[in-house]
Protein backbone atom coordinates (compact mmCIF):
# COMPACT_ATOMS: atom_id res chain seq x y z
CA UNK A 1 0.00 0.00 0.00
CA UNK A 2 1.14 3.37 -1.13
CA UNK A 3 1.90 5.85 2.19
CA UNK A 4 3.25 9.30 2.47
CA UNK A 5 6.23 10.71 4.99
CA UNK A 6 6.19 13.81 6.52
CA UNK A 7 9.37 15.06 8.04
CA UNK A 8 9.13 18.68 10.39
CA UNK A 9 8.05 20.76 13.04
CA UNK A 10 6.01 18.88 15.69
CA UNK A 11 5.03 21.37 18.45
CA UNK A 12 1.44 22.90 19.63
CA UNK A 13 -0.05 26.60 18.93
CA UNK A 14 -1.15 29.07 21.32
CA UNK A 15 -3.98 30.59 19.92
CA UNK A 16 -4.92 33.63 21.04
CA UNK A 17 -8.29 35.52 19.19
CA UNK A 18 -10.76 37.33 19.70
CA UNK A 19 -8.89 40.81 20.16
CA UNK A 20 -10.14 44.24 18.40
CA UNK A 21 -6.24 45.56 18.61
CA UNK A 22 -2.86 45.30 18.12
CA UNK A 23 -1.25 44.93 21.96
CA UNK A 24 1.95 47.15 22.92
CA UNK A 25 4.56 47.29 25.70
CA UNK A 26 2.81 48.93 28.91
CA UNK A 27 -0.90 48.54 28.02
CA UNK A 28 -3.32 45.64 28.71
CA UNK A 29 -6.04 44.65 26.34
CA UNK A 30 -8.00 41.42 26.57
CA UNK A 31 -8.73 38.56 24.50
CA UNK A 32 -12.34 36.14 24.00
CA UNK A 33 -9.99 32.87 23.90
CA UNK A 34 -6.96 30.92 24.15
CA UNK A 35 -6.83 27.69 22.80
CA UNK A 36 -3.89 24.98 23.05
CA UNK A 37 -3.71 23.01 19.84
CA UNK A 38 -1.56 21.04 17.19
CA UNK A 39 0.34 23.27 15.56
CA UNK A 40 3.77 22.78 13.20
CA UNK A 41 3.09 23.01 9.56
CA UNK A 42 4.13 19.41 8.90
CA UNK A 43 1.65 17.83 11.65
CA UNK A 44 -0.79 20.67 10.33
CA UNK A 45 -0.36 19.40 6.75
CA UNK A 46 -0.09 15.64 8.04
CA UNK A 47 -3.41 15.97 9.70
CA UNK A 48 -5.18 17.31 6.55
CA UNK A 49 -3.76 15.57 4.41
CA UNK A 50 -4.35 11.95 6.12
CA UNK A 51 -8.25 13.75 6.61
CA UNK A 52 -8.83 13.63 2.87
CA UNK A 53 -7.80 9.93 2.62
CA UNK A 54 -3.85 9.14 2.11
CA UNK A 55 -1.97 6.65 4.36
CA UNK A 56 0.25 9.33 6.39
CA UNK A 57 3.18 8.62 8.72
CA UNK A 58 4.81 11.87 10.76
CA UNK A 59 8.91 11.91 11.74
CA UNK A 60 9.99 14.86 14.40
CA UNK A 61 10.75 15.27 17.95
CA UNK A 62 8.71 15.68 20.76
CA UNK A 63 9.42 16.41 24.46
CA UNK A 64 8.49 13.75 27.32
CA UNK A 65 5.67 16.67 28.42
CA UNK A 66 2.00 17.63 28.68
CA UNK A 67 2.14 19.98 24.77
CA UNK A 68 4.13 16.66 23.68
CA UNK A 69 1.14 14.55 24.39
CA UNK A 70 -1.15 17.20 22.88
CA UNK A 71 0.68 16.84 19.83
CA UNK A 72 0.95 13.07 19.57
CA UNK A 73 -2.98 12.55 20.58
CA UNK A 74 -3.90 14.86 17.91
CA UNK A 75 -2.26 13.26 15.21
CA UNK A 76 -3.55 10.06 16.45
CA UNK A 77 -6.95 11.29 16.24
CA UNK A 78 -6.51 12.55 13.05
CA UNK A 79 -5.37 9.07 11.92
CA UNK A 80 -1.48 10.14 11.16
CA UNK A 81 1.03 7.11 11.70
CA UNK A 82 3.42 8.43 14.97
CA UNK A 83 5.32 5.28 15.51
CA UNK A 84 8.70 7.30 13.96
CA UNK A 85 8.42 10.14 16.59
CA UNK A 86 11.03 10.76 18.88
CA UNK A 87 10.06 11.40 22.51
CA UNK A 88 12.83 12.89 23.72
CA UNK A 89 13.17 13.12 27.63
CA UNK A 90 15.82 15.75 27.70
CA UNK A 91 13.46 18.43 25.00
CA UNK A 92 10.97 20.69 25.66
CA UNK A 93 8.25 20.61 22.80
CA UNK A 94 8.30 23.26 20.85
CA UNK A 95 5.30 26.38 21.36
CA UNK A 96 4.24 29.03 19.02
CA UNK A 97 1.81 31.57 20.23
CA UNK A 98 -0.49 32.84 17.67
CA UNK A 99 -1.99 36.13 18.35
CA UNK A 100 -5.17 35.70 15.97
CA UNK A 101 -7.04 38.52 13.67
CA UNK A 102 -9.46 37.16 11.13
CA UNK A 103 -7.46 38.29 8.11
CA UNK A 104 -4.19 38.00 9.65
CA UNK A 105 -1.99 36.64 12.61
CA UNK A 106 1.37 37.21 14.58
CA UNK A 107 3.66 34.81 15.70
CA UNK A 108 6.45 33.54 18.33
CA UNK A 109 7.85 30.55 18.73
CA UNK A 110 9.94 28.58 21.41
CA UNK A 111 11.94 26.49 18.86
CA UNK A 112 12.67 23.47 21.33
CA UNK A 113 12.00 20.59 20.65
CA UNK A 114 11.41 21.80 16.69
CA UNK A 115 15.21 22.24 15.76
CA UNK A 116 16.46 18.70 17.43
CA UNK A 117 16.08 16.54 14.34
CA UNK A 118 19.96 15.56 13.25
CA UNK A 119 21.04 13.66 10.00
CA UNK A 120 22.18 11.10 12.18
CA UNK A 121 18.13 10.67 13.11
CA UNK A 122 17.42 9.86 9.28
CA UNK A 123 18.88 6.20 8.86
CA UNK A 124 18.81 5.28 4.70
CA UNK A 125 15.98 2.52 5.64
CA UNK A 126 13.49 5.33 6.76
CA UNK A 127 12.00 5.64 3.04
CA UNK A 128 11.74 1.99 1.88
CA UNK A 129 8.12 1.83 2.63
CA UNK A 130 6.59 5.13 1.43
CA UNK A 131 6.34 6.47 -1.97
CA UNK A 132 6.31 10.38 -1.60
CA UNK A 133 8.15 12.38 1.52
CA UNK A 134 6.89 15.75 2.32
CA UNK A 135 9.29 18.15 4.87
CA UNK A 136 8.20 22.07 6.32
CA UNK A 137 9.42 24.49 7.94
CA UNK A 138 13.38 23.99 7.04
CA UNK A 139 14.57 26.82 8.69
CA UNK A 140 13.57 25.82 11.98
CA UNK A 141 15.56 23.03 11.73
CA UNK A 142 19.07 24.34 11.90
CA UNK A 143 21.14 20.93 12.59
CA UNK A 144 19.25 19.51 9.04
CA UNK A 145 19.38 21.97 6.96
CA UNK A 146 22.88 21.35 5.74
CA UNK A 147 22.50 17.73 5.36
CA UNK A 148 18.77 18.02 3.43
CA UNK A 149 19.91 18.38 -0.30
CA UNK A 150 21.43 15.26 0.34
CA UNK A 151 18.46 13.60 2.35
CA UNK A 152 16.33 14.16 -0.97
CA UNK A 153 18.73 12.55 -3.21
CA UNK A 154 18.64 9.70 -1.00
CA UNK A 155 14.53 9.46 -0.95
CA UNK A 156 14.96 10.11 -4.69
CA UNK A 157 17.48 7.37 -4.98
CA UNK A 158 15.09 5.18 -3.13
CA UNK A 159 12.11 5.99 -5.67
CA UNK A 160 10.16 8.62 -3.79
CA UNK A 161 8.98 11.98 -5.03
CA UNK A 162 9.75 14.56 -2.44
CA UNK A 163 7.81 18.25 -1.60
CA UNK A 164 8.94 21.12 0.16
CA UNK A 165 7.34 23.77 1.81
CA UNK A 166 9.97 26.02 3.37
CA UNK A 167 8.17 28.28 5.29
CA UNK A 168 10.14 31.98 5.80
CA UNK A 169 13.78 31.98 7.19
CA UNK A 170 13.30 34.39 10.00
CA UNK A 171 16.61 35.88 9.02
CA UNK A 172 15.79 36.20 5.07
CA UNK A 173 18.60 34.44 3.79
CA UNK A 174 17.57 31.29 2.74
CA UNK A 175 20.57 29.29 2.78
CA UNK A 176 21.49 26.22 0.93
CA UNK A 177 17.69 26.25 -0.61
CA UNK A 178 18.92 26.15 -4.63
CA UNK A 179 20.85 23.10 -3.96
CA UNK A 180 17.72 21.51 -2.05
CA UNK A 181 15.43 22.38 -4.62
CA UNK A 182 17.84 20.35 -7.40
CA UNK A 183 16.32 17.45 -5.76
CA UNK A 184 12.65 18.73 -5.16
CA UNK A 185 10.11 17.66 -7.56
CA UNK A 186 7.19 20.02 -5.94
CA UNK A 187 8.18 22.93 -4.01
CA UNK A 188 4.99 24.66 -2.20
CA UNK A 189 6.37 28.43 -1.07
CA UNK A 190 4.08 31.49 -0.66
CA UNK A 191 4.11 34.53 -2.64
CA UNK A 192 6.58 36.12 -0.12
CA UNK A 193 8.95 33.83 0.05
CA UNK A 194 9.07 32.71 -3.55
CA UNK A 195 10.10 36.37 -3.48
CA UNK A 196 12.32 36.63 -1.33
CA UNK A 197 14.30 33.59 -2.46
CA UNK A 198 14.86 34.83 -5.95
CA UNK A 199 15.58 38.44 -5.26
CA UNK A 200 12.62 39.17 -7.47
CA UNK A 201 9.55 41.63 -7.27
CA UNK A 202 7.94 40.02 -9.95
CA UNK A 203 5.86 37.23 -8.88
CA UNK A 204 5.97 35.81 -12.99
CA UNK A 205 9.81 36.48 -12.27
CA UNK A 206 9.92 34.56 -9.60
CA UNK A 207 7.79 31.62 -10.68
CA UNK A 208 9.84 31.21 -13.76
CA UNK A 209 13.33 31.20 -12.12
CA UNK A 210 12.09 28.49 -9.66
CA UNK A 211 10.69 26.69 -11.87
CA UNK A 212 14.12 26.73 -13.75
CA UNK A 213 15.58 24.52 -10.62
CA UNK A 214 12.47 22.70 -9.59
CA UNK A 215 10.26 20.58 -11.34
CA UNK A 216 6.72 21.55 -10.12
CA UNK A 217 6.04 25.21 -8.42
CA UNK A 218 3.14 26.06 -6.89
CA UNK A 219 2.90 29.74 -5.13
CA UNK A 220 0.31 30.41 -2.39
CA UNK A 221 -1.46 33.86 -2.43
CA UNK A 222 -3.71 33.15 0.34
CA UNK A 223 -6.86 35.95 -0.52
CA UNK A 224 -5.51 36.08 -4.51
CA UNK A 225 -5.54 32.68 -4.83
CA UNK A 226 -2.05 30.37 -6.53
CA UNK A 227 -0.23 30.24 -9.60
CA UNK A 228 1.81 27.30 -10.64
CA UNK A 229 3.95 25.60 -13.30
CA UNK A 230 4.78 22.50 -14.18
CA UNK A 231 6.94 22.34 -17.04
CA UNK A 232 5.66 24.42 -19.41
CA UNK A 233 2.35 24.73 -18.52
CA UNK A 234 1.21 27.44 -16.10
CA UNK A 235 -2.24 27.80 -14.39
CA UNK A 236 -3.39 30.50 -11.83
CA UNK A 237 -6.83 29.58 -9.29
CA UNK A 238 -8.81 32.10 -8.23
CA UNK A 239 -9.28 32.32 -4.07
CA UNK A 240 -12.28 30.76 -3.29
CA UNK A 241 -14.40 33.08 -0.94
CA UNK A 242 -15.15 32.22 2.78
CA UNK A 243 -15.61 34.34 6.13
CA UNK A 244 -12.61 33.63 7.98
CA UNK A 245 -12.12 32.40 11.35
CA UNK A 246 -8.36 31.93 11.62
CA UNK A 247 -5.89 31.38 8.72
CA UNK A 248 -3.55 29.43 11.48
CA UNK A 249 -2.44 26.14 8.81
CA UNK A 250 -4.36 27.65 5.45
CA UNK A 251 -1.10 27.06 3.54
CA UNK A 252 -0.22 24.00 5.33
CA UNK A 253 -3.83 22.66 4.34
CA UNK A 254 -3.51 24.22 1.06
CA UNK A 255 0.02 21.75 0.43
CA UNK A 256 -1.94 18.96 1.70
CA UNK A 257 -4.63 19.37 -0.90
CA UNK A 258 -2.44 19.35 -3.82
CA UNK A 259 -0.26 16.91 -1.95
CA UNK A 260 -3.42 14.66 -2.00
CA UNK A 261 -4.60 15.34 -5.47
CA UNK A 262 -1.48 15.41 -7.45
CA UNK A 263 -0.06 12.74 -5.94
CA UNK A 264 -1.96 10.43 -3.85
CA UNK A 265 -4.72 11.07 -6.91
CA UNK A 266 -3.09 11.35 -10.01
CA UNK A 267 -5.05 14.48 -10.99
CA UNK A 268 -4.56 17.01 -13.42
CA UNK A 269 -2.59 19.19 -12.52
CA UNK A 270 -4.75 22.68 -12.54
CA UNK A 271 -7.24 19.93 -10.42
CA UNK A 272 -4.96 19.72 -8.22
CA UNK A 273 -4.80 23.29 -7.46
CA UNK A 274 -8.16 23.87 -7.52
CA UNK A 275 -8.79 21.54 -5.26
CA UNK A 276 -5.79 22.45 -2.80
CA UNK A 277 -7.79 26.42 -2.76
CA UNK A 278 -10.44 24.37 -1.50
CA UNK A 279 -8.89 22.89 1.22
CA UNK A 280 -7.07 26.00 1.95
CA UNK A 281 -10.27 27.76 2.64
CA UNK A 282 -12.05 25.55 4.44
CA UNK A 283 -9.33 25.41 7.06
CA UNK A 284 -9.78 28.92 7.44
CA UNK A 285 -13.47 27.86 9.36
CA UNK A 286 -11.97 26.56 12.09
CA UNK A 287 -9.82 27.73 14.79
CA UNK A 288 -6.41 26.24 14.83
CA UNK A 289 -4.42 24.73 11.89
CA UNK A 290 -5.38 20.94 12.19
CA UNK A 291 -8.61 21.59 13.79
CA UNK A 292 -12.26 20.56 12.56
CA UNK A 293 -12.03 17.52 9.40
CA UNK A 294 -11.89 18.34 5.72
CA UNK A 295 -12.81 15.15 3.49
CA UNK A 296 -12.41 14.99 -0.26
CA UNK A 297 -16.28 14.61 -0.14
CA UNK A 298 -16.08 18.27 1.69
CA UNK A 299 -13.53 20.21 -0.49
CA UNK A 300 -15.33 18.77 -3.78
CA UNK A 301 -18.68 20.36 -2.82
CA UNK A 302 -17.37 23.30 -1.54
CA UNK A 303 -15.80 23.70 -4.92
CA UNK A 304 -18.69 22.81 -6.97
CA UNK A 305 -20.78 25.35 -5.10
CA UNK A 306 -18.52 27.80 -5.61
CA UNK A 307 -18.63 27.03 -9.13
CA UNK A 308 -22.30 27.26 -9.39
CA UNK A 309 -22.00 30.65 -7.69
CA UNK A 310 -19.33 31.95 -10.06
CA UNK A 311 -21.64 30.82 -12.68
CA UNK A 312 -25.09 32.22 -11.71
Amino acid sequence: MRKILVVGDLNVDVIISGMTEFPELGREILCDNIQTVLGGSASIFACRLAQLGAKVDIFGKVGNDENGKIVLNTLKKNGVGTERVIIDDALRTGVTVSLTYPQEKALLTFTGSIGALTPSDIKPDLFRSYDHLHVSSIYFQPKLLDSLDEIFMEARNHGLTVSLDPQSDPLGEYNKIWSILKNTNIFLPNEREAKEITGLSSLNDALSKLSLTAQTVVIKRGSRGAIGRTEEHIVKVKALKVNPVDTTGAGDAFDAGFIYYYIWKKQTFKRSMEFANAVGALSCLYTGGAEGKITEEAALKFLDEASKQVGS
